[in-house]
């Protein structure tokens, strides 16, 4: 159709002229009949029929939009195209189909120089011999898809030679039976450390590394960090300004950070003297969320610490016991800015054993446990 939005704006749009031209005329309605997501097609037995189904499809469409097409073979022995495939029906009335490919202005792939991961070039070329060979329903026709399909990637840079080592590559996948879920032995605990992806070669040796020595792991893969990061940022000098012009979070932080900073390792403490001399109503946290909205929590704690929803929050505990019916006075600083949760998890870890702060509980250990083993 090539009209946005499509395919189910484009299967609303035609059901209205395929109904009224289509299904009305016994004469001229096809025999079959039928639509690939917003590729409506029809099949009648001669070019004359199909004229005044795309005659009467045209004029159904207000628009005046639709232009149906009619492909027909010159002769008998030709391929009728229909999508992404070319067909005939012979004498005994067996379908002959093998690829077809629209003309373009240029072969669309994936050049051999491109900064995609080698895998990805692969799995395309694979990808496009698959369906070669999908569509082809003998061997003479498998042999004309599959030189169809090896003619986009010698125009993009790659040569027969590397196209041979895919095809068989992707014999010797087929061949190798797929092994049952059930034949492998799963481990007690499995955890998915990511790492940044080194390159496509050292990738399957990690990941064997680990098999090999029986390391309950699945290693993943994440992108590193990637020029377009650094560059599309339109004013990337600019810094964050809070939105509140008196924010309590930007008031404890001291112009030390932001509130709305995120994915962050912080400490509260509490501000009255007498905590300050004898060293208690410190509390380290770890959270992914904005600081101020972190932050806002431990007020509340303290500002109510009765409430049945806050009597168990370390500031709580600490205000009924210290400070009751006192105004919560409550500093914050970031420790340290992290990337992923593991990472987090772990920092704050260590910031509590450095710090050795009065209000943690044993609870944030426990939890690092599920990360790390």
């Amino acid at each position: 159709m090539g009209a946005r939005p499509a395919p189910p704006g484009a299967i609303i749009k035609m059901w209205k002229p395929e109904k009224n031209s289509l299904h009305v005329d016994s004469r001229t309605s096809p025999t079959p009949h039928g639509r690939h997501h917003d590729d409506p097609a029809a099949v009648t037995s001669n070019v004359r029929k199909a004229g005044p189904i795309r005659t009467s499809t045209e004029a159904e469409d207000p628009d005046n939009r639709t232009r149906p097409t009619v492909d027909h073979p010159k002769t008998r022995n030709d391929h009728t195209p229909l999508l992404n495939m070319e067909a005939k029906i012979d004498k005994d009335g067996t379908p002959d189909t093998r690829l077809h490919r629209k003309p373009q202005k240029k072969l669309p792939t994936l050049h051999s120089s491109s900064h995609h991961p080698p895998s990805v070039k692969e799995h395309t070329i694979a990808n496009m011999h698959e369906t070669a060979d999908n569509v082809s329903s003998n061997s003479t026709n498998k042999h004309h898809s599959e030189r169809m399909a090896d003619e986009p990637p010698l125009n993009n840079g790659y040569t027969n030679r590397a196209l041979d080592r895919i095809k068989d590559r992707r014999k010797n996948k087929r061949s190798t039976p797929p092994r049952r879920s059930r034949d492998r032995e799963a481990p007690d605990t499995v955890t998915t450390p990511k790492a940044p992806l080194p390159s496509d070669r050292r990738t399957p040796k990690i990941k064997e590394a680990a098999k090999s020595l029986q390391i309950p792991a699945r290693v993943a893969t994440t992108p590193g960090k990637k020029l377009r990061d650094t560059l599309t940022s339109s004013r990337p000098l600019d810094k964050k300004k809070c939105p509140n012009n008196d924010c309590r979070t930007c008031t404890a932080l001291n112009n030390s950070g932001n509130c709305r900073d995120r994915n962050l390792v912080y400490e509260v403490k509490c501000g009255y003297p007498e905590c300050r001399q004898n060293g208690i109503g410190l509390y380290n946290g770890e959270t992914y969320r904005p600081i101020g909205d972190r932050f806002t929590e431990h007020f509340r704690s303290a500002n109510n610490p009765t409430a049945k929803s806050y009597k168990d929050m370390p500031f709580a505990k600490h205000y009924a016991t210290h400070h009751q019916d006192s105004h919560p006075n409550l500093e914050l600083k970031v420790l340290q800015h992290t990337s992923t949760t593991v990472d987090r998890k772990i920092k704050e870890a260590r910031f509590i054993l450095k710090n050795k702060p009065d209000l943690n509980n044993r609870d944030e250990q426990i939890e690092l446990r599920k990360y790390l083993v």
